[in-house]
C-alpha cells in the first residue's frame, strides 16, 4: 500500500522535500513509518522521536488531516492512500 509523506519546516529540511511516497506493508503504523524514515534521512529522528521512542511533543503528527494523539497516537495503523503529516509546533508573536 502506498502512503504519501508531508514534511514542514524543520522536518522538511532533514528530509529535502516536501513530499515523498512510500510502500508499506498492511499492519504498518506511524511510529514503524517515522523509524523508517528517521533511518533513511539524517536528522530526522532526532527532531520526532524524544530519548525515550516516543513522538515529542512539539511535533505534529496527522494522519489524513487528523492528529495522531486524537487517534491511537504512534501505534496509528495505516491504510492505502493515506496521507502522514509531520511538522514541528510553531510559536510566535
Amino acid at each position: 500500500m502506498q502512503v504519501t509523506c508531508l514534511f514542514y519546516a524543520t522536518v522538511r529540511d532533514a528530509v529535502g522535500r516536501k513530499r515523498v511516497t512510500r510502500t508499506v506493508e498492511a499492519g504498518t503504523t506511524v511510529r514503524d513509518l517515522l523509524r523508517a524514515l528517521g533511518e533513511e534521512y539524517d536528522g530526522f529522528g532526532p527532531l520526532v522521536f524524544d530519548s525515550e521512542e516516543r513522538v515529542r511533543a512539539n511535533v505534529n503528527v496527522l494522519v489524513n488531516e487528523e492528529p495522531i494523539r486524537s487517534l491511537a497516537g504512534g501505534e496509528t495503523e495505516l491504510a492505502d492512500g493515506d496521507i502522514l503529516m509531520v511538522a514541528p509546533s510553531v510559536a510566535g508573536g
